[in-house]
């Protein structure tokens, strides 16, 4: 297979080299090489302690993804399975929990001798990769070895380089090799048909991300217990995911909602919680004259609260009255799914493309892009007088259900 052949020769020794380069100036990129260079032995000590479990090995890029698998592992325990998992970037971590999985690891570096060696050490009988994080030689390798690999939440975008003349022949030679592509929608499913071939199964089955934001709504955890006191002092607008662009239009906004709105406040949830948000938001917050505090600093409600914490914004929009999700003005808008699990509207700025969800729920009237402040106060002023709960929830459960769809195509027999 010449792709094969290109890849391992030539692409994939010039992305291990890039990404060792990259290593340097990231400790993210660092954390994940270290962990590469020991899944095999961690697999295969697992595996020791487990010698007769009937594993089903799980793959995602990152802590969105792994939410949005985690109704499946669930399933896949009460089916007699031992569900497993391998990620990509260090940020799953954040989202693993204590019982999820029953063994968590980085996905083994691309290459043909370390991929076959994670798969022998941990023995899967299936491998499920989810949304679009599909590496070849995992693949491949699994093909070879005779494990069904599939793909579950397929997501392929209208545009896709993947459908490019020149990228379309290689990224068929990895998709026609999976078991079979299941898709968030028919009209993904009808691009995946275009990149895997007449051969391959593909069907449209849904996201099982619904599922778990819907299962994460009513549990109604508590992620700030013990702030509860500063919580009820306001109503609040969820600012959340933000970046620096979205931090500033929100703020400028809130400044003047408030006047018309004096028991509202802003909690904002940073995408990338640090320090360096912390004074991005605070210096933010004073230009536009409003008072700022992080959420474990404070006694009081000020104007703008900042939770600077990981893992636990699906459950801080439970706090709101409205939610500004981040990301629309990068390179495409986070999770809206969260929010609207606990009964919120959506605004977000206009880079939608990459959110399907996010397309559907603005043609139902529930999400709203925006390109400046002053038609977020506009809209915000709407959504406060009338509220969206019963219909916003009604969104996520519909789109609900997806789990045993999956389940029962890729795992057609319970284990003993």
């Amino acid at each position: 297979m010449i792709a094969k052949l290109l890849y391992n020769l030539f692409a994939y020794p010039a992305l291990s080299v890039a990404a060792h380069i990259a290593a340097l100036f990231s400790p993210k990129l660092r954390e994940g090489l270290r962990g590469r260079r020991r899944v095999a032995g961690q697999a295969r000590a697992f595996r020791e302690r487990n010698n007769t479990a009937r594993v089903v090995l799980f793959h995602c890029a990152s802590a969105g993804e792994l939410e949005g698998i985690k109704p499946l592992a669930a399933c896949c325990r009460e089916r007699g399975f031992v569900p497993c998992v391998s990620y990509f970037s260090p940020s799953a971590k954040t989202a693993l929990g204590p019982d999820s999985f029953a063994f968590a690891d980085f996905s083994p570096f691309d290459s043909m001798h370390q991929v076959r060696a994670y798969l022998r050490a941990l023995r899967p009988e299936t491998v499920l990769i989810s949304k679009h994080d599909v590496w070849p030689n995992l693949v491949w390798q699994c093909a070879d070895m005779k494990i069904p690999v599939w793909l579950i939440n397929g997501n392929f975008r209208g545009g896709s380089f993947k459908r490019w003349p020149g990228a379309r022949a290689f990224h068929r030679a990895i998709h026609e090799r999976l078991s079979g592509i299941l898709t968030v929608s028919e009209e993904h499913a009808e691009r995946a048909r275009a990149i895997a071939g007449k051969h391959v199964f593909v069907a449209s089955v849904g996201d099982s991300r619904f599922d778990r934001v819907l299962a994460r709504a009513r549990e109604q955890r508590n992620p700030l217990d013990g702030r509860q006191s500063i919580l009820e002092q306001k109503r609040w607008i969820i600012g959340g995911s933000t970046h620096e662009r979205d931090e500033i239009l929100l703020l400028e906004a809130f400044a003047q909602i408030r006047h018309d709105h004096p028991g509202l406040g802003c909690l904002v949830v940073p995408h990338d919680p640090s320090e360096s948000a912390v004074g991005r938001i605070e210096a933010t917050a004073q230009q536009f004259g409003l008072t700022c505090a992080e959420v474990d600093r404070t006694t009081t409600a000020p104007d703008v609260l900042i939770v600077n914490r990981s893992g636990i914004l699906a459950d801080v929009y439970r706090y709101g009255t409205l939610a500004f999700v981040g990301g629309g003005f990068d390179r495409g808008v986070h999770s809206v799914i969260e929010p609207m699990a606990h009964g919120l509207a959506v605004i977000c700025g206009p880079n939608t493309d990459v959110s399907r969800e996010a397309q559907e729920a603005a043609t139902e009237h529930l999400l709203f892009e925006i390109t400046a402040a002053d038609e977020l106060v506009r809209i915000a002023a709407d959504l406060l007088h009338q509220p969206m709960e019963d219909a916003a929830r009604k969104f996520v459960m519909l789109r609900a259900g997806v789990v045993d769809r999956v389940l029962d195509t890729v795992l057609p027999r319970h284990a003993a």
